[in-house]
């Protein structure tokens, strides 16, 4: 049967991209930077955050329509889980029962104050390492299954890591950051190199927009980089976090894109 009236069809659906940060870490302004996201990220921990700080983050979330996820770390809350660690066995094992603590601490937040966690981003030095190393691979594609069923992995875009858990089966998110420079080989430059942090809010629109819109950014050496994203992050510590999650959620969606969590 035709439709009679054209005008009556439903105009599609405008690409979308999720807008996410990470929360629950003690920034003054995460009330002000959830309405400009789509995803938060809520530290569970192990850097920083309990029980009361998790479920006041989950609350807050719930009130924008934010999707909200796991945000575990290695237990280093004097370096804010952003100091490296030698991997080896000892670790490995100790890890092991902190992330599934975490997990299993952040979901039981989440319970109660009525919401579905969607995915499980680690954290800092750990998200680097693990992006990277087959034994921290190994291990979150062991551990997740079983303390995260279901849950999205969001892993750095292009990484050992995200490669091997789709190939696991594992639901996953690739991620590009806004607010930090790249190396020529796609892995973020390490926080105390010059530069590592985006410190203009021009360049970290610039940069988001690129990475939305699946156009080449300039490595730290200058070379055109070339990154696949399903996610964009912005730091929520960061200093100018709150004017770069505005502005990008602005510009993306003056580009056509829709700011939303993947179903």
């Amino acid at each position: 049967m035709g439709i009679d009236n054209p005008g009556m069809l439903e105009s599609p659906e405008p690409a979308a991209l999720d807008l996410n940060a990470d929360l629950g870490e003690g920034c003054a302004d995460e009330a002000q930077i959830l309405p400009w996201i789509s995803s938060a990220n809520i530290a569970c921990g192990g850097h920083t955050g309990d029980a009361a700080s998790m479920r006041a983050s989950v609350a807050r979330a719930l009130e924008h329509g934010v999707a909200v996820g796991a945000h575990p770390s290695y237990a280093d809350p004097a370096h804010f889980g952003r100091r490296p660690q030698t991997v080896a066995p000892a670790l490995l094992t100790s890890l092991r029962g902190a992330l599934a603590r975490q997990l299993q601490d952040f979901q039981q937040a989440a319970q109660r104050e009525g919401a579905t966690p969607r995915h499980v981003k680690p954290h800092g030095a750990l998200y680097n390492q693990a992006a990277q190393d087959p034994r921290l691979i190994e291990l979150l594609l062991e551990l997740l299954p079983r303390e995260a069923p279901g849950l999205a992995l969001v892993a750095l875009a292009r990484s050992p890591l995200a490669q091997s858990a789709r190939q696991a089966g594992l639901p996953v998110r690739e991620e590009g950051f806004a607010d930090r420079r790249y190396t020529a080989a796609g892995t973020l430059l390490p926080r105390g190199e010059p530069g590592a942090v985006l410190a203009v809010l021009e360049d970290g629109v610039a940069q988001g927009l690129a990475l939305a819109r699946g156009a080449p950014i300039p490595a730290q050496d200058g070379s055109p980089l070339q990154l696949r994203i399903d996610t964009l992050c912005v730091h929520g510590d960061g200093l100018a976090a709150l004017p770069l999650v505005r502005a990008l959620n602005e510009s993306l969606r003056a580009a056509g894109l829709s700011v939303r969590a993947p179903a």
